[in-house]
């Protein structure tokens, strides 16, 4: 759940109001303290109008109306340059958009007039996270950490930002210490098990997984994670139920169904397999891999043509799925589409594929 900044109300005090007459023969010290007073009293209204602009924007975000709450904290930072709580709620809401570098700009703005609101450094940390610029994300949440040192979701985060820099073994490191500070946050058993996984520490991982799960039995993709680790270890009938499980906690969970066919192809078990790949599709039909399974699924049955269709759609959702074009360019070959073959089997080379080239060096020239 994002939480905004309320409005603090800024009050200004007028006081003495009764040391000056009113109307003709002010001397020249009593004009300018009547001018005084009445200049704080304009700028309270000035600062009253963009606390409605504030709370309207408060309301519009809460309604998920991030584009009219991005124009209401703008109109209270025209009114009041200093409010660095509308440059906050303004950035929380470019976030919510997917403007990251204009969230950036604005929790920078907050940083450079506070640079001791740790919430802010979170919030940018998370924008460049999203960015994948890892580093500057992980500077964010140490500074962060440094004004707040027992923030456990600061070091889980950070750990996020290890794990997709492939740094698996200091992921490890800061998994663990937000778990010492919280050790009820699924998330952190969830993704420090991946991250054993990552490292082929299975045993580990289940351990960490089914910690996750008796936290939080609603979330699915523990499931899922645990069931593909099961697999990778060769115990099917456990990788099984832990799909299953996934499925039953949450029916709309396609990459779930997915592993579970995969599952199923292994086991050469086609209808099953077939049937969860469609159901994967059905759910989100431009998830790329299950499009590419079901492609394999049709090459497997010797159905060529209907497996190309499958790669293409693929392809159209991830042009940088890399297996879609090597499999698409196995199913040409077997359709005596040699150049074609080669050109898939070449882009597959260019995206990194071992597969991809190992087919193109020894079957084209």
């Amino acid at each position: 759940m994002i939480k905004l900044i309320k409005f603090i109300p800024v009050i200004l005090l007028l006081g003495a109001t009764d040391l000056y007459a009113q109307g003709e023969g002010l001397t020249e010290d009593e004009q300018l303290f009547k001018d005084s007073i009445e200049a704080l009293n304009l700028d309270f209204a000035t600062v009253q109008k963009a606390k409605e602009t504030y709370n309207q924007g408060i309301k519009q975000f809460e309604s998920k109306d991030y584009k009219g709450a991005v124009s209401s904290f703008g109109s209270s930072i025209k009114l009041f340059p200093r409010f660095l709580n509308a440059y906050f709620n303004r950035g929380v809401a470019y976030s919510q958009m997917k403007d990251y570098d204009k969230a950036i700009r604005d929790f920078s703005t907050v940083i450079d007039s506070n640079n001791s609101k740790a919430i802010a450094y979170a919030k940018r940390a998370e924008a460049y996270g999203a960015l994948g610029e890892y580093d500057k994300a992980i500077a964010d949440y140490k500074t962060t950490i440094k004004h707040q040192p027992r923030n456990a979701v600061a070091y889980y985060n950070m750990g996020d930002m290890y794990f997709m820099k492939e740094e698996y073994l200091t992921a490890i490191d800061e998994f663990t210490k937000a778990i010492k500070l919280d050790n009820n946050y699924a998330y952190s058993y969830n993704d420090r098990g991946s991250s054993y996984r990552r490292l082929e520490k299975y045993a580990e991982a289940i351990m960490d997984y089914q910690k996750a799960a008796s936290i939080s039995p609603d979330l699915a993709f523990i499931y899922n994670n645990l069931g593909s680790t099961r697999k990778k270890m060769g115990r099917y009938e456990e990788a099984l139920s832990a799909f299953n499980k996934a499925v039953e906690v949450n029916p709309e969970f396609y990459i779930a169904y997915n592993n579970r066919g995969g599952l199923y192809f292994e086991q050469g078990k086609m209808d099953l397999a077939l049937k969860d790949f469609n159901q994967a599709i059905t759910i989100n039909n431009k998830y790329a891999p299950a499009y590419s399974n079901r492609g394999s699924v049709m090459h497997r049955q010797e159905k060529y043509k209907e497996a190309i269709a499958d790669f293409d759609k693929a392809i159209q959702s991830n042009p940088q799925y890399a297996n879609a074009y090597v499999n698409r360019g196995t199913s040409k070959e077997m359709i005596r589409d040699i150049n074609g073959a080669c050109s898939d089997w070449n882009k597959g080379k260019e995206l990194g594929s071992v597969q991809g080239k190992k087919y193109q060096m020894n079957n084209c020239y």
